[in-house]
């Protein structure tokens, strides 16, 4: 283990851009095309999915924008590239078990929630490598309205868990999901009648795996830095204006 961590120190300021744009850009960028497919036929451009779908598709774009600017992704050794490095772990062995899968269709990994709720995480950690120094402000602003809408499921959750109630609409109602969803039951009385099963513990990892990205780390990380570049904005403004007296 130490071996290992004494390589990846090595890796410090080594250019990744050539490997972490294209998939990054691809394993977030596909899934618009599966929102796409599904605003066309199961969700019916439902403005609630369209309003999700625009806030995915933004994730995207804030990618390409950095391509375009010709913003250099840097490995950096830190905390967050050590997270970013347990995500490409996890979801990587996520994916294999999900392909090799002989009950899972092809189509339900392109076309569904399924992409999002594995290969996301990847194109996160893939990020999370880098040094974030030199990604400029606009970028975050990209990512903001996903970050927002990520945060929207953890008033279910709290509901769920606290009042045993959902405090905004169930999933199936076309609501946010919130904790009792990975569960397909409504309240803590059909919870504790579930059996302890293979299929729980499933359960229960899908949850975690949520809660702890999507409805946590990343929100977390992209406000983070949103609110960093904007006080790092105003204090050289504030600083350019003294150096006019």
């Amino acid at each position: 283990m130490q071996k290992i961590i004494i390589s990846l120190k090595k890796l410090d300021n080594t250019d990744i851009s050539k490997i972490a744009y294209p998939l990054i850009i691809f394993l977030t960028g596909w899934y618009i095309v599966a929102n796409f497919y599904r605003l066309a036929t199961i969700w019916s451009w439902f403005p609630v999915m369209i309003f999700y779908t625009t806030a995915w598709m933004l994730v995207t774009i804030g990618f390409i924008y950095l391509y375009y600017k010709k913003i250099r992704l840097i490995f950096r050794w830190s905390l967050l590239s050590i997270i970013g490095i347990i995500l490409i772990i996890v979801f990587t062995l996520d994916a294999v078990f999900l392909i090799i899968d002989p009950y899972i269709q092809i189509e339900d990994i392109l076309l569904t929630g399924q992409w999002d709720h594995t290969f996301f995480p990847l194109a996160f950690g893939l990020f999370f490598l880098c040094d974030f120094q030199r990604i400029p402000k606009k970028f975050w602003y990209f990512l903001l309205l996903f970050a927002m809408f990520n945060l929207i499921p953890n008033l279910n959750v709290i509901s769920n868990l606290v009042f045993n109630k959902w405090v905004l609409q169930a999933p199936g109602e076309g609501g946010p999901p919130g904790f009792f969803n990975f569960f397909n039951v409504n309240n803590w009385t059909e919870f504790n009648n579930l059996p302890r099963d293979s299929n729980f513990l499933k359960s229960i990892a899908n949850y975690l795996e949520e809660q702890l990205t999507f409805f946590t780390l990343f929100p977390a990380v992209v406000i983070k830095n949103t609110i960093k570049k904007q006080e790092n904005k105003d204090k050289i403004r504030v600083d350019f204006s003294l150096n006019q007296f």
